[in-house]
């Protein structure tokens, strides 16, 4: 902003003079270097200074240029300068429309009223880096400067610039004062002796930015001002009481990187003080269009500060461009039904933004660009309003939603949307992506780079196929007034434009699943005509070592799908079928194992028989059965378990001897211990009738050694008051093996199982012996 002209230089010389003219106090005082830059109508002159020492003063006295200027930069590189009335009283001087004077340190503390002297046509002056002060006369010599930058003198006077200024150039519209070092009395700027010193000028770009403290009282004084720059400074005073209307016609505000920024001063009639009366004090800002208020310190709390920038109370402004970002700001809220007609760009980004309300976007329904990057919005992804939150933002074109963290976008989120052209969604959590996209017709970017494995549905990617071809399809939902927003149909209208039709997506940095599942999805990223943004950077992930995406490996992929997809129909039939004969397998063998048991029953059974009827000698007769006793229980053994037993087993072998008991097979004269030996091996199964008497006797407890030596199938009879004893290692097989108990009743015994089990056991038992020991 400014009356700064550029120009195009074609022809560029270099001239090297010396002075016509001589201080009298040194000889050839000035060593000048100058080189012209010269175009059809204007000409440039750059002139460069040096002292003999840095001791030495050059003084300009008076200086000739070479050539008609209009533009002329001094430059200093070593040494003093000194001016006076003299210094630029040649009439070649009369020509310079611009003057840019930069690092030249004066001899004295400032610069003389009648310094610039000779300058009377100069519009364009410039002073940077100047080490001294000016006079309060110094641009009395130069009324019609319009442009006047002072930006980066260290050593700047403000209030005697303030003076200077006073009485002077009455034309001035530029004025740029920025990152002066505030050498002033009251230290803030923009204070009431500055105020009074432009306030009769129709200055229109006031530029302050970088003077630590800026004082905005009096700033109805400031009735032309269009571009204020208060940027980089701490905001000292705040008016919030008067009469008079703030920077009535700013278009332009810069307010970034600062600090102590109060919600009082705010864009356009945007006010929270409930004190404040529009009609009364006047709207402040009620012509901005363009707010850069980025990087500031807020001095409130967010939501505070939020509605301050925007709780409009007196009426709808005409802010066009606001800039908020990188201003920790973590909440955006909004109180009132004003509606900002004219904003177009809104910037948000680089904040700590964890929810924004639906009711702020409402109120901008011909917002255009909305940037929302690099916040942290994910914390409202699964808010009910989340889902609507864009639905009164049909102007949209361009929607930044990077860097938030989400996971989890809502069907419906882009559906008003219609003229949305760049969606950004990079560096997001998005793994699965199904948004309604059928009626963004004028969709041209679309950036899911850097998301993780993201997958797109297959409704999305027919859509975004759609879109790309210009094919369009109606639904019920369809009707005139979303006509208006299909760029296929504008041919129908007059003055429109042709528009670019490629749709652009950005996939990069993401990793993709490879499985069978997504096949649909890879064959659409090798065979869509969408331009995919590094296409041939596409891989797979670590299960299939980063293999590439390309025609070749999706056919691959594709052909072992359906391989895979087709195994199950022919590995289902054959394993139905192996199953069938493995049960069929398992039920012969049961059946077979059965009838060969009945069949060894049976020829044992027959085979006994016919041993006991045909052999006489007592040492060759073998019994199913023996039933091993303690000689003090002989009398409920004979009078009742041997009877009983004998009678359960004489059911299967017809009426016969079946049972060996006790002392009756054995033959006098013989050795205790060989006989029992021979006793027991002539017997297929022996039954032990435990008692409290047979866990104490050392011949039963030889029995029972001998039964497990022979390997002999043994049928436990156990008192039930032995369970509660501690039992021999020899009858540890009571723990761990079946048995029968039985208890004393005062006329009877109460056995379980019943008889007929034991008795079929004794049978199935003197078959195994049998085959086993074969006898």
């Amino acid at each position: 902003m400014g009356y700064v002209q550029n120009y195009s230089y074609i022809i560029l010389c270099t001239l090297i003079l010396c002075c016509d003219r001589v201080n009298p106090l040194f000889k050839c005082p000035i060593s000048c270097s100058c080189f012209s830059e010269s175009a059809s109508l204007l000409n440039t002159v750059k002139c460069t200074f040096d002292g003999f020492n840095p001791g030495n003063v050059s003084s300009l006295f008076p200086f000739v240029l070479p050539i008609n200027s209009s533009i002329v930069e001094l430059q200093k590189v070593d040494g003093q300068v000194f001016f006076s009335r003299m210094s630029f009283e040649d009439s070649s001087w009369s020509q310079v429309l611009e003057l840019t004077i930069t690092g030249i340190e004066v001899t004295s503390s400032h610069i003389s009223n009648n310094s610039l002297h000779g300058l009377e046509n100069l519009k364009v002056l410039r002073i940077h880096f100047f080490i001294g002060s000016v006079e309060s006369g110094v641009f009395l010599n130069t009324p019609n400067i319009v442009t006047l930058d002072l930006s980066d003198n260290p050593f700047l006077h403000l209030d005697y610039l303030s003076w200077a200024l006073r009485n002077a150039v009455p034309k001035l519209k530029y004025l740029d004062i920025s990152r002066i070092q505030h050498v002033l009395d009251r230290p803030v700027v923009l204070g009431p002796v500055f105020t009074e010193s432009i306030r009769t000028k129709h200055l229109e770009v006031l530029n302050v930015s970088g003077t630590k403290r800026v004082s905005l009282d009096n700033t109805y004084s400031y009735s032309s001002i269009q571009v204020l720059n208060i940027s980089r400074t701490s905001l000292e005073w705040i008016p919030r009481h008067t009469n008079k209307e703030w920077f009535p016609n700013v278009r332009e505000l810069d307010i970034s990187y600062s600090s102590y920024v109060h919600p009082y001063f705010l864009p356009s009639s945007i006010v929270i003080n409930e004190e404040y009366d529009c009609s009364k004090h006047g709207k402040p800002f009620r012509t901005l269009r363009y707010l850069y208020a980025h990087d500031i310190f807020v001095f409130t709390s967010s939501v505070q500060i939020i509605d301050g920038y925007f709780n409009i109370i007196c009426e709808s402004i005409l802010i066009e461009y606001i800039d908020i970002s990188n201003s920790n700001i973590r909440c955006l809220n909004f109180s009132t039904n004003a509606i900002l007609l004219y904003l177009k760009t809104f910037i948000i980004a680089h904040n700590s933004l964890e929810y924004i309300s639906p009711k702020l976007l409402y109120a901008l329904p011909n917002l255009s660009i909305l940037r929302l990057e690099r916040n942290k919005l994910s914390a409202m992804q699964y808010f009910p309003d989340f889902e609507n939150i864009f639905s009164k933002n049909e102007a949209l074109a361009t929607l930044d939603l990077s860097w938030n963290g989400l996971s989890f976008l809502p069907r419906r989120l882009f559906v008003s949307l219609r003229i949305l052209k760049q969606l950004n969604l990079q560096g997001n959590r998005i793994v699965y992506f199904n948004v309604d996209v059928k009626d963004l017709f004028n969709l041209r970017t679309l950036d899911l780079s850097e998301n993780g494995p993201v997958l797109i549905s297959s409704a999305v990617t027919r859509d975004l196929d759609t879109i790309n071809s210009g094919t369009l399809y109606f639904s019920t939902s369809t009707n005139a007034s979303t006509m208006k927003y299909l760029p296929r149909l504008n041919a129908t209208y007059t003055n429109t434009t042709p528009i670019d039709n490629d749709l652009a997506i950005n996939l990069q940095g993401n990793t993709f699943d490879c499985s069978c599942e997504h096949i649909l999805f890879l064959s659409w990223l090798t065979e869509s005509k969408l331009h995919f943004k590094g296409r041939t950077s596409y891989a797979c992930g670590q299960e299939l070592n980063n293999k590439k995406i390309d025609k070749d490996n999706v056919r691959s992929l594709d052909y072992y799908c359906n391989l895979q997809s087709k195994l199950p129909f022919i590995i289902a039939p054959i394993i139905i079928l192996g199953l069938l004969i493995v049960c069929l397998v398992l039920i012969m063998r049961y059946v077979r194992k059965r009838r060969k048991l009945y069949k060894e029953r049976r020829q044992y059974v027959k085979g006994y028989v016919k041993c006991d009827t045909e052999m006489v000698d007592l040492t060759e007769k073998f019994y199913p059965a023996f039933l091993s006793f303690c000689s003090i229980d002989n009398d409920i053994a004979k009078n009742y378990f041997c009877p009983t037993i004998t009678k359960a087993l004489q059911t299967h072998f017809e009426g016969k001897e079946v049972l060996a008991m006790g002392d009756s097979i054995i033959r006098p004269g013989r050795l205790i211990l060989s006989e029992i030996e021979e006793c027991l091996s002539r017997c297929d199964v022996i039954i032990f009738l435990v008692t409290l008497d047979f866990i104490e006797s050392d011949w039963c407890q030889f029995e029972l050694n001998q039964a497990d030596l022979q390997r002999k199938p043994t049928i436990y009879l156990v008192e039930n008051t032995v369970l509660k004893r501690k039992l021999p290692s020899c009858l540890r097989k009571i723990k761990t093996h079946t048995r029968a108990t039985w208890r004393r009743k005062e006329t009877d015994i109460e056995i379980t199982p019943d008889w007929d089990v034991i008795a079929r056991q004794v049978v199935d038992f003197a078959v195994v012996s049998k085959r086993e020991n074969g006898h």
